[in-house]
């Protein structure tokens, strides 16, 4: 019976186990909630303006990205096949530095 109270005992909490997630879990949480506010408010202004705006800025914003990713190999490590692949097509800068300079 002790052995029950004392299992019980050792368990902890939730509110413990949220207060041991590190302070910057919480502010890229935070920062990321915020985001996502910003663009459903951006996706809304210019839906207003036309229905095709939204769709030109999310592929120049992503585009942009890609091409930023590839170029510096900054991409997340879970999509490094990907860019593996892309960055054969794409300029990426380890191309460009291990290329001889032109004559």
């Amino acid at each position: 019976m002790l052995d029950l109270f004392a299992a019980a005992a050792a368990k902890t909490t939730v509110m413990e186990k949220l207060q041991a997630v590190p302070k910057e879990t919480w502010i890229s949480l935070l920062i990321a909630i915020v985001v996502l506010f910003a663009l459903v408010r951006v996706w809304k202004s210019l839906k207003e303006v036309n229905e095709f705006v939204p769709w030109i800025a999310l592929f120049t914003v992503g585009g942009a990205v890609i091409l930023y990713w590839t170029y510096e190999r900054k991409e997340p490590k879970m999509l490094s096949p990907i860019f593996n692949e892309l960055a054969k097509i794409l300029p990426s800068r380890i191309n460009y530095q291990d290329a001889p300079p032109p004559k």
